[in-house]
């Protein structure tokens, strides 16, 4: 072999030697990124987690199949619409379905094509009535005396919407010593027990 052939071949060594020194170069970054972002982590500050009471009612094997049977009868309920929704924008807007009157109105007169008339046949059982999903009876709740009244095997508390955030803390502070499942807790309301726990 002559002098020529041999710089070629000690070249690609030499290339191969700096790829090898700079692929270990990123290893060690990375190994002093994985410890700095350990150190941050212990030097955070625990965050207390608030446990909220979820208790279970206990329904009687009837109870559970109305609520099974309400919800199926829910899903193939048609949507209510009013007259003319679909032509008015202010028809369209507002909240509440209203009963169709007038004499050539063509949902209470049930012509075809047109959306389907409110009955009584829609209705769901009487005793599966008025509860939450989970069984629960809903109790409406705005001072925090009113918990003390609330039976934890039987109903759940509802806040109601006009309750500041400062009653809202008091009345789930309550709930939580009670065991009462409070169903409306907003984030306001657990980062402000975080900070007072």
């Amino acid at each position: 072999m002559s002098a020529g052939e041999n710089k070629p071949m000690e070249q690609e060594q030499r290339q191969q030697q700096e790829a090898g020194s700079t692929s270990e170069q990123p290893t060690q970054q990375q190994t002093q990124t994985t410890q700095e972002t350990a150190k941050t982590a212990e030097a955070k500050p625990e965050v207390k987690e608030v446990k909220l009471p979820r208790p279970r009612v206990s329904l009687s094997g009837r109870l559970r199949q109305l609520l099974r049977l309400r919800l199926l009868m829910k899903r193939r309920e048609p949507r209510w619409a009013r007259m003319n929704e679909w032509k008015y924008l202010k028809v369209a807007h507002v909240e509440h379905w209203r009963r169709p009157r007038g004499n050539d109105n063509k949902i209470r007169l049930e012509i075809k094509g047109y959306p389907k008339r409110v009955k009584v046949g829609y209705g769901k059982p009487r005793s599966a009535r008025n509860l939450h999903p989970s069984g629960f009876r809903l109790v409406i709740i705005h001072r925090p005396e009113e918990v003390d009244r609330v039976d934890p095997t039987r109903d759940a508390i509802v806040i109601g919407r006009t309750v500041g955030l400062r009653k809202r803390v008091e009345i789930v502070k309550r709930a939580i010593d009670k065991g009462i499942r409070v169903i409306n807790v907003t984030k306001d309301v657990i980062e402000e027990l975080r900070r007072t726990q």
